[in-house]
């Protein structure tokens, strides 16, 4: 069986005034319905590896290989379609748009990818009734607490099924019984679906219950 998604030798240089090596010689192979868990702290490269995968960074060095194909040799076009259709980022920030209420927010992806109207309606009520969202299809994000801010973003992320997701810190501003209510979403969503999850975390309850971690050290 082929893997899924394999990053290999990645490397990532930030070339500033000061050029820094954010990720150096990382590897990962992973298939569906397996979750890896990238632990570390601020600084160690976490990020920037989910940013590479996504295709919101290009790599220094290295390749993103989904589904057989080499996805930073993509050209603009299949990037669109990549990011669009295979990946769902769930943003440490929600990176929700505040002027759009819940329900077009989880809409935004599906109107962008041409969805007809009744099947939007469909996928975005179903998955605001899956995260235990529905009541507020209709309030703006700023209404919302944390929590429910970040269920947005999983519904965002997730309203394209994608093949692969992303979270960033995805319990980083959250209390512990919140935290765990999204991290169990996000298992569900797997196992379910049969998704890969890579999951970006210095939360060590969650390092703790992964049964498979990659531990990131700051570089200096």
């Amino acid at each position: 069986m082929h893997n899924k998604l394999i990053v290999e030798n990645l490397e990532k240089v930030y070339k500033t005034e000061v050029e820094t090596i954010a990720v150096r010689d990382f590897n990962l192979k992973m298939n569906s319905g397996e979750i890896v868990t990238l632990a570390g702290p601020s600084g160690s490269g976490k990020t920037t590896i989910l940013f590479c995968i996504a295709s919101l960074l290009e790599p220094t060095f290295g390749k993103i290989i989904v589904n057989n194909k080499v996805i930073n040799t993509f050209l603009a076009e299949d990037l669109i379609a990549y990011r669009r259709n295979i990946v769902g980022i769930i943003f440490q920030n929600y990176n929700l748009i505040e002027y759009l209420t819940v329900f077009e927010n989880v809409a935004f992806p599906l109107w962008l990818a041409e969805k007809k109207k009744k099947d939007v309606k469909e996928r975005v009520n179903d998955l605001l009734d899956k995260l235990d969202i529905a009541r507020y299809a209709q309030t703006f994000p700023c209404f919302l607490s944390m929590g429910e801010q970040q269920r947005v973003a999983i519904g965002v992320a997730l309203a394209n099924d994608p093949e692969i997701i992303l979270a960033d810190e995805p319990t980083g501003n959250l209390d512990r019984k919140t935290a765990d209510i999204v991290i169990n979403l996000l298992i569900n969503e797997v196992e379910e679906s049969r998704k890969i999850l890579v999951l970006a975390t210095h939360d060590e309850k969650i390092i703790h219950d992964s049964a498979r971690v990659i531990s990131l050290e700051k570089r200096t």
